[in-house]
């Protein structure tokens, strides 16, 4: 969580989002830049920065940072959907807050980056619409950049083998669901980072493409979602 406070110059501040399907290293990113790991400062050129984390998009889950943040209720919800199998409407509604919270502190703060881990029902108007509000609020504030990434994993056996470590795949019994599974994400992948791209479409805000490898990470490409000429 970012602490607050008074801040006598104003400095540039940088605001990450960083979306991936599973298995797709989102979390692993996220803890290596937050504790200092020195090849991945060095691949994404955040050495001697001061980065916190949106903690409500790690595990979405309460925490006691925000026993006291109440549900925003100034955005246009009438799309919003019913609760179901896999969406609890009050639940997004408080990540939605929560996400807020934590960029109004970022910015009052003396940290430098913001890294917030990004969720496909984050892009969607029927569940909360949390990167449209997010964009509508603080998108052109002065002396704040917004950037995107979006991981991915091409090799099928590094893919396979993080997908054994997963709780929810090791309880699967189903073998041929399993190989299935493994086939499919590759094109979940396609879809979601276009999701993402659709998403920012309107906002002159680089997508970082990076491919996340055994440890590693690989810039594969930029997209400025504003220009559908750079576009790969």
């Amino acid at each position: 969580m970012c602490g607050i406070i008074n801040l006598d110059v104003i400095v540039m501040k940088k605001i990450v989002w960083v979306f991936g399907e599973s298995a797709t290293g989102k979390l692993t990113l996220i803890n290596n830049l937050c504790n200092n790991d020195k090849d991945t400062l060095d691949t994404f050129n955040m050495n001697n920065k001061k980065i916190c984390v949106s903690e409500i998009t790690l595990e979405d889950r309460d925490h006691e940072n925000y026993v006291d943040v109440k549900n925003i209720d100034d955005f246009d919800d009438t799309l919003l959907e019913n609760d179901s199998l896999y969406f609890n409407k009050q639940k997004e509604l408080k990540r939605r807050s929560c996400i807020m919270y934590d960029v109004d502190n970022f910015i009052k703060s003396d940290n430098d980056i913001l890294l917030i881990k990004g969720q496909t029902n984050d892009m969607n108007i029927r569940r909360g619409n949390i990167v449209g509000n997010f964009l509508n609020k603080y998108y052109g504030l002065d002396n704040l950049k917004i950037e995107v990434f979006v991981l991915q994993v091409t090799d099928e056996y590094e893919l396979k083998k993080r997908l054994e470590t997963k709780t929810w795949f090791k309880e699967m019994d189903d073998l041929i669901e399993k190989e299935r599974l493994i086939k499919t994400i590759p094109l979940k992948q396609q879809k979601h980072k276009e999701e993402v791209i659709n998403s920012f479409d309107n906002y002159d805000i680089p997508i970082y493409q990076i491919e996340s490898l055994d440890g590693l990470y690989r810039l594969d490409g930029v997209i400025n979602g504003k220009s559908s000429s750079t576009r790969r």
